[in-house]
């Protein structure tokens, strides 16, 4: 039953992100006089609505997502259709010349000037990006970020894998790593270079035993200096046997291993620090994106490890639900929400048919030109833009659906 909570809490996140988009159109249209029909919170039958001065603001059936509708959005009001329609069904006034086509309505979304339906348009990817600034800054507040740290570190073991070395030489979860072949080891480069430079039938390994851990923070200005000392314990020498591991080829402990610095020079970030780092932790995130593409479009990731929206619920709700505590689980989906919004105002600038981007580049032409695209034409490459995206989409969620149920 808890799962089910955070599936609808992933669901209500990235309608939340889908609607703030929509929101960023609706804003910016008003600010610059346009007429919008429609807002609605949802997609697919309206359950109700609530008439404004000029827009319907509608809740529909299906939480994912919502739309903004703008008058005339598609060059044409519904009293021109049927004026036309009317027309051409009355044979005796069919024209002996092509009419000439009839002017915009001035309410219509495609009279406004073109640098106006640019900015309406740019808003929702700018939105969510703003969004994900917002959501750092919240995440920032009050969290402790490493800002220097001593070269040395205490090389602790978190866990004995089953049946390896470490394991069959007594290796404890707990025990401090000093020396490995009586050469001392004092970070996990160092670490890494002496069992890279055993010898493959084993190595003798120094650890201190029963050792307790203290730490001790002084404050240094606006910083915290943390600082940890390892105290007692008994010192002992393990013999390891038969490092080779079959599988990878490599030299393994077969441990697992924490390596904290021995001191730390902490930052806690304040209101106004946090607002400072949110735009450069949002831009990092954002470079999260263009990585993951180059690595599909260079070969090094597959396509298989993309998803779409049902894998993407289902990842956030299950890493939600490992966390231990409420605010943990609160904080992680926070990440999620912020990552998933940068994303998506990424994606949408993207210069492709049906996205916001492509709709963005039509205007640039428009602009360039001083004049518009055919509206025909125009619509011809977002009709297969828009085939397209609706074809990845269904293949994305079949594959999350299969994944899930382990096909």
């Amino acid at each position: 039953m808890q799962s089910i909570w955070y599936i609808l809490l992933a669901i209500l996140g990235l309608s939340v992100l889908v609607i703030t988009h929509e929101l960023g159109h609706y804003l910016m249209g008003k600010w610059l006089g346009f007429t919008i029909t429609e807002f609605s919170i949802g997609l697919g039958p309206k359950l109700f609505g609530i008439k404004g001065k000029e827009t319907e603001f509608t809740l529909r059936a299906l939480p994912i997502g919502g739309s903004c509708r703008f008058f005339g959005e598609d060059g044409m009001t519904d009293e021109q259709e049927e004026e036309d329609s009317d027309e051409s069904d009355d044979p005796d006034d069919a024209p002996e010349k092509p009419a000439e086509p009839k002017p915009l309505d001035a309410r219509c979304f495609n009279a406004k000037p073109a640098w106006k339906r640019f900015l309406v348009v740019l808003a929702g990817p700018v939105m969510n990006l703003l969004t994900c600034v917002v959501l750092c800054f919240i995440l920032l507040i009050g969290r402790e970020v490493v800002i220097d740290r001593s070269a040395e570190q205490d090389l602790i073991i978190q866990t004995v894998m089953e049946n390896g070395p470490a394991e069959k030489a007594g290796v404890q979860a707990g025990d401090v790593l000093l020396a490995v072949d009586g050469t001392p080891v004092h970070d996990l480069a160092s670490l890494n270079e002496a069992v890279f430079g055993a010898d493959v039938s084993g190595l003798s390994l120094t650890v201190l035993r029963g050792a307790e851990i203290e730490q001790t923070e002084t404050k240094d200005g606006a910083y915290t200096i943390r600082q940890q000392t390892i105290v007692g314990g008994t010192e002992q020498t393990l013999q390891l046997k038969n490092l080779l591991d079959q599988e990878t080829g490599n030299k393994l402990m077969k441990v697992t291993i924490a390596y904290p610095a021995r001191m730390q020079k902490i930052e806690t970030y304040t209101v106004g620090k946090a607002a400072r780092a949110a735009v450069p932790y949002s831009w990092e995130l954002g470079k999260l994106v263009y990585q993951s593409l180059g690595m599909i479009l260079s070969g090094q990731a597959s396509c298989r490890e993309m998803t779409g929206v049902v894998g993407t619920v289902s990842f956030v709700s299950e890493e939600v639900a490992k966390t231990e505590s409420a605010s943990d689980a609160a904080e992680l989906f926070l990440w999620f929400m912020a990552l998933i919004a940068v994303n998506l105002g990424i994606v949408n600038l993207f210069p492709l048919p049906a996205l916001d981007g492509g709709r963005l580049i039509f205007i640039l032409i428009e602009m360039i030109r001083r004049k518009p695209v055919p509206p025909e034409k125009e619509g011809i490459v977002h009709l297969v833009g828009m085939v397209l995206l609706l074809a990845l989409m269904v293949a994305l969620t079949v594959s999350d659906i299969m994944r899930c149920f382990g096909g």
